[in-house]
């Protein structure tokens, strides 16, 4: 197929935002809660009080790289370790008590002891503070730029949890805001702890939604290629806000409220770079797909 034009391109960015919107409200009417029980903000859902569900969203949102089942059985044995109530662990346990408990623990590149010290500096944080989430709080009221909030908060927690300096191992775990990478773990957490409470999300930081920038995995992205809203490749900075800013057309007050629908339907379905019509099969976005139109539009040209 011949490159589109300007007019083109939004004439299907807007037919893949009216699918996405239809897809979002079918996938909250029937799928959501099934969905929650496969994804990793299950585990801060576990917990009543709220510094606990603070804790594990942290936990569980930084910790959330690699396939889902495997991740989802690591967190689970992760606040097995941690008890009843993360938080009252954190709190109450030393620095080093912490770091033995945890240290047979592994995740990938993600180490025991890294994850206890930054267990324990959020610990110090809600001491302190009353709260996880109230220092970033403060960083929004005074820069209303979301990725700046997070850095001083990002800072805050690096320089308790390793005084003596940051590994390379440490910054993949609790990562720079202000890089040109997507940030997907930072802003995964920043969705649940931002948007409210509504059975899925948790309302637990008092930020606009309408600030809040899209989780962008290997999900999102393919999805978000395959609908035309990011012609760019990489999973970068520049694509999360591309892809951000082209769902504040359905919703400029709470543009990231798409994205479990939107991820759910890429782990459910596996979608694919390419056309495949056995994984296609059933797809809610397949009439809107680059992969299916471009095939669609080259049959009728052909015949002209």
């Amino acid at each position: 197929m011949a490159p589109r034009s300007p007019a083109q391109r939004a004439k299907v960015r807007a037919r893949s935002l009216d699918a996405i919107a239809r897809w979002h409200t079918e996938f909250r009417r029937t799928r959501a809660l099934d969905a929650l029980a496969r994804d990793p903000l299950q585990f801060a859902r576990r917990y009543d009080h709220a510094h606990d569900r603070e804790l594990a969203a942290m936990l569980s949102a930084l910790l959330a790289f690699g396939r889902v089942g495997i991740i989802t059985a690591k967190l689970s044995a992760l606040f097995q370790l941690l008890g009843p109530s993360p938080s009252h662990t954190a709190q109450t346990l030393s620095r080093d008590a912490l770091v033995s408990r945890l240290a047979d623990f592994r995740h990938r590149t993600f180490a025991g002891p890294d994850i206890a010290r930054l267990a324990w500096a959020a610990g110090q944080l809600q001491r302190t503070d009353g709260g996880l989430y109230v220092s970033l709080e403060r960083a929004w009221n005074d820069t209303h730029d979301l990725r700046a909030s997070l850095a001083r908060w990002v800072d805050a927690l690096r320089t308790l949890a390793w005084p003596e300096g940051l590994t390379r191992a440490s910054r993949h775990l609790l990562p720079d805001p202000l890089g040109p990478s997507a940030a997907k773990r930072l802003l995964l957490l920043m969705r649940w702890v931002v948007r409210p409470d509504d059975g899925i999300d948790l309302g637990l930081a008092k930020i606009p939604p309408s600030a809040l920038v899209i989780p962008v995995d290997v999900h999102v992205h393919r999805i978000a290629r395959n609908l035309g809203l990011t012609a760019r490749h990489d999973a970068s900075r520049r694509t999360a806000d591309e892809i951000t800013d082209a769902l504040r057309a359905l919703s400029p007050d709470d543009p990231v409220q798409y994205d479990m629908a939107v991820c759910h339907l890429g782990i459910s379905l596996q979608c694919p770079s390419k056309r495949d019509p056995v994984r296609c099969d059933g797809c809610a976005l397949r009439d809107v797909c680059v992969h299916w139109t471009d095939a669609v539009n080259a049959r009728r040209t052909s015949r002209r």
